[in-house]
């Protein structure tokens, strides 16, 4: 959500329309504590940050990635261990996407150092490539990626494409020829499009979760039946939606997760009308027996702004969650501070929940 988030979003809220704010932009809600959730509820709703946020040093423009990094995406490579791939810019312009190494520690190593592994190339409907998610391919050692992609912009021409790396590291990468999905143009997307975000489900049926805006704000999946081939919207999206009522009336950027039986979901939300200088952004936290029909947790929201003056004391945005060795969580995502705004797009950092 590297420019939806920072230069944007404005224009999606008028469309969708807009509701006075309950709390206003400088109330920060309080989060679930381990005494607030009993024991063995607490896994993915009791958040802790990993000493060392942010995981990227900013450098100083010009330099391709100076502008900050959003919309992390990590996941395991051939051999157990942790890549990420991330939305950027700087003076190749953007919103690009760079890619890091991710150590036992949690440390990142942007791998390759000196360029993007997603560039931009004019004259193609997919000029611009980001929020991405990605599948490892152990057939035939590949990764498959999923992404937003847009010539002129997201409002103007979104659609979501589908690619595959040219190697096993996932540095480089063909480029699709055609979108796997453009919203209709009276359809409840027809807004807004982004975050394609890949679960298979335990029948192997394969899913891409994204949030969109137009009719309405919410969640859509796309389904394939015949593992990317051929993607199809779920007649009942969105699947889960905005509440005009809650601190929830804006909803972006979405991570799945099947753990334990259950469909766990962790989402952006944002009290109306949103001001890019002032509006406070969280993670919110819901549950579901298919995937398909929601419940919001009571505790809402698990995770959002620290206290002023820390690096995420404005926004917590984008998450995508793992499950790491012991089974705690861990969340990665983006945040942003107040003294940040309009200079970076925000800087990645790294939240554990463990069931105790």
């Amino acid at each position: 959500m590297a420019k939806v988030l920072c230069v944007l979003m404005t224009p999606v809220l008028l469309l969708v329309g807009c509701s006075e704010s309950k709390l206003g932009p400088d109330v920060t809600m309080p989060y679930p504590r381990p005494g607030d959730v009993p024991a063995g509820e607490r896994l993915g709703l009791v958040w802790q940050e990993v000493p060392g946020n942010p995981r990227i040093d900013t450098p100083d423009c010009p330099e391709w990635y100076c502008l900050g990094q959003t919309d992390p995406w990590v996941a395991r490579g051939p051999d157990g261990s942790l890549v990420t791939w991330f939305s950027t810019g700087g003076d190749l312009g953007g919103p690009v996407l760079g890619r890091a190494l991710v150590d036992e520690d949690l440390n990142f190593s942007i791998a390759p150092p000196d360029r993007p592994v997603l560039e931009l190339k004019d004259g193609v409907w997919n000029k611009h490539r980001e929020t991405v998610s990605a599948r490892w391919n152990p057939d035939d050692a590949t990764w498959t990626m999923w992404y937003l992609g847009y010539e002129t912009s997201f409002f103007e021409d979104p659609g979501f494409g589908q690619m595959r790396s040219l190697d096993s590291t996932g540095q480089n990468w063909e480029r699709s020829e055609a979108p796997i999905y453009r919203p209709e143009p009276d359809g409840w997307d027809h807004a807004f499009i982004t975050g394609p975000t890949f679960i298979e489900t335990p029948e192997g049926q394969w899913r891409l979760y994204y949030s969109g805006a137009g009719t309405t704000v919410g969640i859509g999946v796309l389904i394939s039946e015949d593992r990317g081939e051929s993607w199809q919207p779920h007649p009942a999206n969105p699947v889960f939606e905005r509440d005009l009522e809650s601190w929830d009336q804006g909803i972006l950027e979405v991570s799945v997760l099947h753990l334990g039986g259950k469909y766990l979901m962790w989402y952006t939300g944002y009290e109306e009308p949103l001001d890019l200088d002032k509006t406070p952004m969280y993670i919110g936290h819901a549950y579901s027996e298919d995937g398909i029909r929601w419940e919001r947790s009571a505790h809402n929201p698990v995770l959002g702004p620290a206290e002023p003056g820390s690096w995420n004391d404005l926004r917590v945005v984008s998450p995508h969650v793992i499950q790491g060795a012991g089974g705690a969580l861990y969340l990665f995502a983006h945040g942003q501070s107040r003294r940040s705004v309009g200079r970076l797009f925000g800087e990645i950092g790294v939240w554990r929940s463990a069931a105790e």
